[in-house]
């Protein structure tokens, strides 16, 4: 074994955890693990060998636009492109050539990645690390977890051999098979005169996967057509929070603010849970939500004369929670969806 290097025996040294041409297997691991597997732009679950790392930053911006970049999503003066918190996991539809890097995004929705991805930056470097001091079984099952599994070769090869890792997972841990995440996406009806739809991304661990049996199995209710109602007057109240955020700005002449147009939104439900009573069953539902909305905007002059018109660009982004009841006593027993609450709310407004 002398002289062979750690790469040679299947391990990865452990260093500075950053972004480098090549041998980055482990760090697009460890993003796609701690944004959830999930592309980190759309939010949309994404299979491990669709993931590509994606710069938040793009790695290659000049030093004076990247001083100005720093100001303005508030960043420290040592920030690394190639540290994790730049980088996220990212889909090959939003970091392909006609992807996020074709289109112009407002700040707010990249500073609130960044914000992001500096959480998680702790965890991937801990991942990177442990992956690195990792043994020869672990290895050979990060060399299977990272396989490409479009290779029909690769996947029957996978497919042959998972059972036995499967039965093994049962015996020594059976909890592991239980807590696993899976995802459903949803299509939520918002319009049905224009036929317009909101698509919900749905996160399910065991205890959601059961409630969303429940829901659909034993109360007869899709789960779209419950999501339906809370959609809609999520929807309704953005517009109108964001409204009255444009008329609320400080500026020396009234402003007005139109109706305003949804650019983008992104629904996604974190977590489903479910407990029954003498009175039926509960449903409680947690998610988060980011949106895009611009807004024709008229500034009034004090004295009422003159008005100048004006574009005004919003992203919102928040948590919400909505509670169902199923009572079966009921004469149509349907599953009953109460108001969708926005725990949290953060808006970034600007006029111009």
């Amino acid at each position: 074994m002398a002289g062979r290097s750690r790469e040679a025996m299947g391990h990865t040294e452990v260093r500075d955890v950053r972004y480098r041409k090549g041998g980055n297997r482990e760090l697009r691991l460890a993003l796609w693990e701690a944004w959830g597997s999930k592309c980190y732009w759309c939010t949309k679950p994404t299979v491990f060998s669709s993931i590509q790392i994606d710069h938040i930053i793009p790695k290659d911006v000049g030093e004076p636009e990247l001083r100005s970049l720093k100001h303005t999503h508030g960043l420290p003066h040592d920030f690394d492109l190639n540290d994790p918190q730049n980088l996220g996991p990212a889909c090959v539809e939003c970091n392909g050539p006609d992807g996020k890097r074709n289109r112009t995004y407002h700040a707010a929705s990249v500073t609130d990645r960044l914000d992001r991805a500096a959480e998680h930056r702790a965890k991937v470097i801990d991942r990177v690390q442990r992956l690195g001091r990792s043994g020869k079984v672990a290895a050979h099952l990060l060399e299977a977890v990272t396989a490409d599994f479009s290779d029909s070769d690769l996947r029957q090869e996978f497919l042959e051999v998972a059972p036995a890792v499967v039965r093994l997972l049962a015996v020594m841990d059976p909890q592991l098979l239980v807590d696993h995440q899976s995802f459903r996406e949803v299509e939520v009806a918002v319009c049905e005169e224009t036929g317009d739809y909101q698509r919900v991304d749905v996160t399910l661990d065991a205890r959601g996967r059961s409630a969303v049996s429940t829901l659909e199995e034993d109360c007869d209710t899709e789960l779209a057509d419950l999501l339906q109602a809370p959609v809609v007057q999520l929807t309704d109240e953005l517009r109108n929070r964001v409204t009255a955020g444009f008329e609320a700005i400080e500026s020396s002449d009234p402003i007005t603010a139109g109706p305003p147009t949804l650019d983008y939104l992104r629904i996604d439900v974190d977590s489903v849970d479910y407990r029954g009573s003498a009175d039926g069953i509960e449903f409680t539902f947690n998610g988060t939500f980011e949106g895009v909305f611009t807004a024709s905007v008229v500034r009034v002059a004090p004295d009422g004369e003159g008005t100048d018109d004006l574009q005004g660009d919003a992203v919102v982004n928040g948590t919400f929670s909505v509670v169902a009841a199923w009572d079966p006593t009921t004469e149509l027993a349907d599953v009953s969806a109460g108001d969708c609450t926005d725990e949290t709310w953060e808006e970034d407004l600007h006029v111009a």
